[in-house]
């Protein structure tokens, strides 16, 4: 199995790739080849043709969320591949916002499902954990059962009665791949938190070695008090690489560094992991 981050928000090494606020990985197995999320749009095609990833040969699309930097390169995908299965949580297509004192912006998926579908997407909606190829999984809803992860309240949803709710993100979801060296974790942004999402992994698969964590966790905007009880919660998992990307953000990214410092890599554009 090989990952190859096609979109992020940096570009790690000397090639014309685009860095974008957003995560998207190829991913090729035995099975055939995944794209897992998107992207915003603006470098997905142009960084799969330098990384030397042909879209037109993927085997299915995996979108972790519904948010727009996830999801909005797909369209331009299909554009390219026509017709292929898009595996996601029945309510990818629900509206998002960002909210701050002084603004509210949404971040959605930008495209309507029809156009998608009109585009070749054919939706597989994946609510639970279930297997979609030989060794690759997805989770399906996260559940939460740690009492320090807390999300981001500034992510939220109309709450049908004229305000807004903090999002719940019943859509989050990640990618596993049952390795011979051990499970291989593939996240978009862990709005459920990364903790809960490796525990509810763990106890389903009753596996608890992990061979690499790949991906946004979501931890640049968490409290130091979360950041701590998580780092505190990742050192009881034997985890052989962690690889983070995207929402971790630089400052935590450095943090992390340091803590793990002979199993962290940064997940930037063109960064690889083998297995």
């Amino acid at each position: 199995m090989k990952l190859t981050i096609l979109c992020e928000n940096t570009v790690g090494r000397a090639i014309p790739a685009i860095g974008e606020h957003g995560f998207a990985c190829w991913m090729e197995t035995d099975d055939g080849c995944f794209l897992i999320d998107t992207g915003q749009g603006f470098g997905i095609v142009q960084n799969a043709r330098v990384l030397e990833k042909d879209l037109s040969r993927i085997d299915g699309v995996i979108l972790s969320h519904g948010h727009y930097d996830h999801a909005g390169g797909l369209d331009a995908v299909l554009r390219i591949r026509g017709e292929v299965p898009v595996y996601a949580h029945p309510d990818i297509f629900e509206p998002r916002y960002s909210r701050t004192p002084h603004s509210m912006r949404f971040i959605g998926i930008p495209q309507r499902r029809e156009l998608l579908e009109t585009l070749g997407a054919q939706f597989h909606e994946t609510p639970q954990f279930q297997q979609i190829a030989e060794r690759v999984f997805v989770t399906g809803a996260i559940p939460r059962t740690t009492d320090f992860e807390v999300g981001d309240g500034n992510l939220v949803q109309p709450d049908g009665q004229g305000g807004y709710m903090a999002d719940p993100f019943a859509d989050d979801m990640a990618v596993v791949v049952d390795t011979a060296k051990g499970l291989v974790v593939i996240l978009g942004c862990a709005h459920s938190g990364i903790i809960n999402t490796l525990n509810y992994i763990a106890e389903v698969m009753q596996r608890e070695h992990f061979y690499a964590v790949v991906g946004g966790t979501h931890l640049g905007p968490v409290s130091s008090k979360q950041f701590e009880l998580t780092v505190a919660a990742l050192q009881k998992f034997t985890i052989e690489k962690i690889g983070v990307s995207h929402c971790t953000g630089q400052a935590r990214a450095a943090q992390l560094r340091n803590l793990f410092p002979s199993q962290f890599f940064y997940g930037s554009v063109g960064a690889v992991l083998e297995v």
